[in-house]
């Protein structure tokens, strides 16, 4: 009877659970994949960011360059229109002038008078050679020194009828 009791006592000291390495093996693990999800998820949210600001820019930039197509078209472009603007037109891309979070952009257009020599031999109407562009800068909080300009870039012959 004596050795039943004693098993029966052992048996009352060994306590089922986890040891405080296992319990932090495990913290470390699952610290480890949340940043590495975090990491992602973070890089994921740039990226469509990116591609957001991309996509205004080439809807901005199309409708540019169809405002000037259709002022081609009109026919009454001054003689400071032809000579293009250079300096370009400031857009927002992301927020406005107000916002402390912003992603200005520019919109430039040049137009060239057209000699009447084509690769299909003269032609009779005035052509004329409309390029429009937009730059803008990358939305980071980098330092202005590093920041990485993006350009997209139309170009089209217009004739006049």
């Amino acid at each position: 009877t004596l050795q039943i009791e004693r098993s029966i006592m052992s048996k009352r000291n060994i306590q089922a659970g986890f040891t405080f390495v296992e319990v932090m093996t495990a913290v470390v693990i699952i610290s480890i994949s949340s940043v590495g999800l975090m990491m992602g998820a973070a890089h994921a949210h740039g990226g469509l960011r990116a591609l957001e600001i991309r996509e205004r820019a080439t809807e901005e930039l199309l409708n540019y360059t169809e405002y000037w197509k259709g002022r081609i078209a009109d026919g009454h472009i001054s003689f400071s229109e032809m000579t293009g603007n250079l300096s370009g037109n400031q857009i927002y891309l992301y927020g406005n002038a107000n916002s402390d979070v912003k992603v200005p952009a520019k919109l430039f257009y040049d137009l060239t008078n057209l000699d009447s020599n084509t690769d299909f031999g003269t032609t009779s109407f005035r052509r004329i050679q409309l390029e429009t562009w937009i730059t803008w800068s990358n939305f980071s909080q980098l330092k202005s020194s590093n920041r990485i300009e993006y350009e997209r870039r139309l170009e089209t012959v217009m004739m006049e009828f």
